[in-house]
């Protein structure tokens, strides 16, 4: 890569120098991460009054880009992403993040992490679309120019041929020439939203498609009755019943959340808490009373659907489902939604995805252009019993890291990692394990199961504060993963763990346990804390 000045190296040195360039970061020590107080942000779709959330992008876990507040690095972003949010009011409003491309050590084995401000942070920048990577980029347009691992602001200032571009740096005062491939549109990240905003698929359907849809969900929804819904209600939504909730405030119309039900109050309301959002404090479950015209079960799941353009479909995004309309389907599988009331777009992966359907009367409908209904069948809402583990090859492919269940004594509630090496007709795999040895106690061992015994690798979890007495957690234990509860908090971030099919206690590490989470149905579920040791 060629420049009109040469960069200054990554070291120590590099950081105290005051000459203005373009260079890698380094980090003088790594803060130690607080605990500090959730704070939500504004956002386009309006997370809900009282309801003290972060963003989706500033949850533990997630993907961002990270500025700098430092002055030679004023206008660069850099990938990275969440590793703890602050919940004391002394550190209000700080992260703690681990950088993707900048390393604390010079060998680059270890990754960079420090505490930002929130106000550093965004979502990762979104890929141009197809339209505009056929554009090219003309001088004086603003663009992001990658360059010692992180994305810089600059402008174009001139046309080289072949696909190459001069852009000049106002802050280092700087002229460096990239390669298309090198440079991305520059977008700023307002008010929850991308300006210049994305670029428009042209597969988007119109507005007046868009029109038509409304008015048969509106058309399904004045056939409700509220004698028959009352009477619905009160047969299926009894203590422990698994719902979802809608509300009428301005900002959260179209949006379910998902909660239990903790006691019916009279003959029109119900007691629920939610499984996602939170009280004030940021760590009891939210609770409310809604009425039975704002309650439902939860939709039936549908396998094998492939998502068109034009389709109305239920996106889980901030905590909750939002209505939306796909409009576009990309190559590596996630898909695009409109949200018509905030004018937001997403792209989200399929699994975060499913048809919106009506609750009408004690029965789901399917509305579709035209005015046409499908019904579909009444469903049940006996949510004690434990739905199967869904598998799909959608989820679960040749090669694809897994976790096995065994059937065998003494194995109950217990997963190991492997993969799968090849599917056995339509009921059968071949996995291979990453821990279990075969006889010879060399050769990983192989081992014909069940479809029904796998399961995939979970995502990770990052859990910021200590574990609480009866949280469902899973145990690392002789090489897997077993599903037990904690007993009792110990000193030195140690728990006492109790294993119900073995009725065993145990003594674990914080870094040896995980948040039990359930795959069920393409969803991981992550569990509640009612369990009773």
């Amino acid at each position: 890569m060629h420049s009109s000045r040469q960069f200054l190296s990554r070291d120590s040195s590099s950081r105290n120098s005051q000459a203005k360039s373009l260079r890698r970061r380094q980090s003088l020590g790594v803060s130690s991460p607080a605990n500090q107080k959730k704070k939500a942000p504004k956002k386009s779709i309006t997370p809900r009054a009282k309801r003290n959330r972060l963003p989706s992008y500033l949850k533990p876990g997630s993907a961002v880009e990270i500025s700098s507040d430092e002055v030679e690095f004023r206008g660069s972003w850099y990938a990275g992403s969440v590793v703890t949010t602050s919940s004391s009011d002394k550190n209000s409003g700080k992260v703690q993040v681990e950088y993707t491309t900048l390393f604390f050590d010079k060998e680059g084995q270890k990754r960079l992490r420090e505490v930002v401000d929130m106000a550093q942070l965004r979502p990762p920048a979104p890929p141009m679309s197809e339209r505009e990577k056929k554009k090219d980029f003309a001088v004086g347009e603003v663009v992001d120019a990658f360059h010692n691992d992180g994305w810089w602001e600059g402008d174009v200032t001139e046309v080289l041929g072949d696909g190459q571009f001069s852009v000049f740096f106002r802050g280092t005062r700087e002229q460096i020439r990239y390669s298309k491939d090198q440079l991305r549109l520059h977008r700023e990240w307002v008010n929850g939203a991308w300006k210049p905003p994305l670029d428009e698929p042209e597969e988007e359907e119109s507005e007046e498609d868009k029109g038509d849809d409304t008015e048969d969900e509106e058309s399904l929804l004045s056939l409700v009755d509220p004698e028959t819904a009352r009477a619905v209600a009160k047969e299926m939504f009894s203590t422990g019943t698994l719902v979802e909730v809608s509300s009428d405030e301005e900002g959260f119309k179209g949006c379910w959340f998902v909660a239990k039900v903790i006691e019916p109050i009279g003959e029109d309301k119900y007691l629920v808490e939610y499984r996602d959002l939170r009280e004030e404090d940021g760590i009891e479950p939210l609770k409310e009373e809604i009425d039975f015209l704002h309650i439902r079960p939860p939709p039936p799941s549908e396998e094998d659907i492939d998502f068109a353009v034009g389709n109305k479909v239920d996106a889980f995004y901030n905590d909750g489902w939002w209505a939306g309309h796909v409009i576009e389907s990309m190559h590596d599988g996630r898909i695009g939604i409109f949200f018509k009331e905030s004018g937001e777009k997403i792209r989200i992966g399929r699994q975060g995805l499913r048809l919106h359907k009506v609750w009408v009367n004690g029965t789901w409908q399917l509305p579709l252009k035209g005015g046409e209904i499908k019904r579909a069948k009444k469903v049940s809402c006996d949510r004690n019993v434990r739905p199967k583990n869904g598998f799909d090859k959608q989820y679960i492919s040749i090669g694809t890291p897994v976790e096995v269940s065994s059937i065998e004594e003494g194995f109950e509630d217990s997963w190991f990692l492997a993969k799968l090496i090849e599917y056995r007709g339509t009921d059968k795999c071949l996995v291979e394990y990453d821990k279990l040895k075969a006889e010879d106690g060399k050769e990983p061992l192989r081992e014909e199961v069940d479809v029904f015994q796998i399961r995939p690798q979970p995502p990770e979890m990052v859990v910021v504060n200590p574990f609480e007495k009866l949280d469902k957690v899973d145990a690392l234990y002789n090489d897997g993963w077993w599903v037990g509860s904690v007993k009792k908090i110990l000193a030195k971030s140690s728990y006492l763990v109790y294993f119900s099919k073995n009725d065993e206690v145990l003594k674990f590490h914080h870094s040896q346990l995980r948040l039990h989470q359930e795959w069920i149905d393409g969803n991981w579920i992550t569990s509640s804390k009612s369990q009773t040791v």
